[in-house]
């Protein structure tokens, strides 16, 4: 196919120009549409808190990272201004496109965790599902950006639900790995819950050094400790069986505390 269009000749031939001097109304209602597209996305990738703020903190944004990933020149996003439920964010939270990663193409995808800390919203699942969709047709790989505090919560009902709800991202990584499709997690910050789960499904997992993941227990209810657990040492706890007779109900006793009844 290559060497047909190389040797293709050309077709149409130049406007002239009266034809031009014609086109010049079309052209400048096109023109402000495509700024006004233009302006709606560059409002998509500053919502949420300052770049400076999230550089301040010792991490970087979504966009950073893209940029440092990404090949020079091959990033082309898509569903900049996808927003199937009409968020109050004005996004789905998540950032993707296709884009080359040392010369081979991808289909890439991040949380912007400029936005609720990279947290599961409405629409994001179906947004989610467009592109692992993509990465099937295209057979490449997917590529995740991870740094996702889990869900907004008091949202829940409008994403963990459904056919095509939270879940469904989860099954189709498995699809794309049953196709030979590799999945891969670069992870950074912290993520539990929801962002616990995208570490655990892909394929391969990179993770920062400074990066936590914890899907539930102790790395939940320890408020995502570093050390992965409480810093107290552990509490065993053992049965005291106590007469018959006691008018005491319960008792207990640690290891690390008083016994109590």
């Amino acid at each position: 196919m290559r060497p047909y269009f190389e040797k293709m000749p050309g077709f149409g031939k130049a406007l002239k120009e009266n034809r031009i001097a014609r086109t010049q109304d079309s052209k400048a209602k096109l023109e402000a549409i495509e700024a006004e597209i233009a302006a709606a996305k560059k409002a998509v990738e500053e919502v949420g808190i300052p770049a400076a703020k999230i550089n301040e903190r010792g991490s970087l944004t979504v966009w950073q990272r893209l940029e440092y990933l990404v090949d020079p020149g091959t990033w082309n996003p898509l569903h900049s201004l996808y927003n199937p439920e009409d968020n109050e964010e004005g996004t789905t939270n998540v950032v993707d496109g296709l884009g080359k990663i040392g010369g081979r193409w991808a289909v890439i995808i991040g949380f912007d965790n400029k936005v609720l800390a990279g947290a599961w919203i409405a629409g994001q699942p179906d947004n989610i599902l467009r592109v692992t969709n993509l990465a099937k047709r295209l057979h490449i790989p997917l590529v995740w950006l991870v740094n996702c505090s889990g869900v907004k919560l008091p949202d829940q009902e409008k994403f963990y639900a459904d056919r095509r709800g939270s879940g469904a991202p989860f099954y189709r990584h498995a699809e794309l790995e049953q196709a030979g499709i590799p999945v891969l997690a670069g992870i950074y910050g912290t993520n539990p819950a929801g962002g616990g789960y995208q570490a655990i499904s892909p394929t391969i997992l990179i993770a920062h050094k400074d990066a936590n993941i914890a899907v539930g227990g102790v790395g939940i209810v320890s408020g995502m400790a570093p050390t992965g657990g409480f810093d107290d040492p552990p509490i065993t706890m053992r049965p005291v069986f106590l007469p018959a007779s006691t008018t005491r109900k319960r008792a207990c006793s640690t290891e690390s505390r008083n016994t109590c009844a």
